[in-house]
């Protein structure tokens, strides 16, 4: 059955299933789809998203150089500053709000550090790219509060059109992903309702990152995900932040 003949559909990932993961003393991690020490054949991959890590890294701690290819990858910082650093020569430091993205293409070294005293939090993520090979590329960019306050804001691009939804905020042009896929974000007072709607042949991963939220009815609390399939017609979706507002990543890309 091709993507778009599928029915509509939503699927909660509540939180109390995630996999934690806690390596070495400095780190904790969630992890939505199979990754490290965590192997799911059930759970590796939500169409290109392949991973997202809900990371803490203590003080003076974080990843050392490594390195990576042929993957998309980008952070939203939470809590506290991550201090990046690779070997194409950029080096910085990100504090709440801010998102960077490493496209490893043909091959890359990066450390994510935390240099201060207070835990970090962020969310890692990792895309499937269109090809193998692209140029490695390094991108970042740090948004106020009020860029994404009671609106959604896109971080992220890709390589087909954004959907044109009335809510939607850009600052400058989104940082592009070498796939179809928008990335956007939003921080809510209490009770505000935003209405998009997934296109035919779309999804969307969306997960509650602090507060609470309903999603078409499905409620969600801090970390809780809904997987989001529009099938062969446009999907409606109502987002309805709870009584201590709400905090969401939402990633809308093709349907596999």
């Amino acid at each position: 059955m091709s993507p778009a003949a599928r029915p509509a559909s939503l699927r909660k990932i509540s939180n109390a299933f995630l996999h934690v993961s806690k390596p070495t003393w400095w780190l904790e991690s969630r992890f939505h789809f199979s990754f490290a020490d965590y192997y799911n054949p059930k759970n590796t991959n939500f169409g290109v998203l392949r991973v997202l890590n809900d990371d803490l890294v203590k003080g003076h701690a974080g990843f050392g150089t490594h390195s990576h290819r042929d993957a998309e990858i980008f952070s939203y910082i939470l809590d506290g500053n991550l201090m990046h650093a690779d070997s194409m020569g950029n080096k910085e430091s990100l504090p709440r709000g801010a998102v960077q993205y490493l496209s490893a293409g043909s091959g890359i070294r990066h450390s994510e550090m935390n240099d201060w005293d207070e835990t970090t939090r962020f969310l890692q993520i990792w895309i499937t790219p269109d090809q193998r090979g692209h140029k490695p590329q390094y991108g970042s960019r740090v948004h106020a509060h009020e860029d994404r306050h009671n609106r959604l804001l896109h971080l992220l691009g890709g390589t087909g059109i954004p959907l044109a939804w009335n809510n939607v905020h850009s600052v400058g042009q989104p940082i592009s992903l070498h796939q179809d896929v928008n990335v956007y974000v939003s921080e809510n007072d209490p009770n505000v309702a935003q209405e998009i709607a997934l296109g035919e042949g779309r999804q969307a991963y969306l997960v509650a990152i602090e507060g609470s939220l309903d999603v078409n009815g499905t409620s969600l609390e801090q970390r809780d995900a809904v997987e989001l399939v529009a099938g062969s017609q446009q999907m409606p979706v109502t987002l309805t932040s709870g009584n201590i507002g709400s905090h969401f990543m939402l990633i809308e890309m093709v349907a596999a």
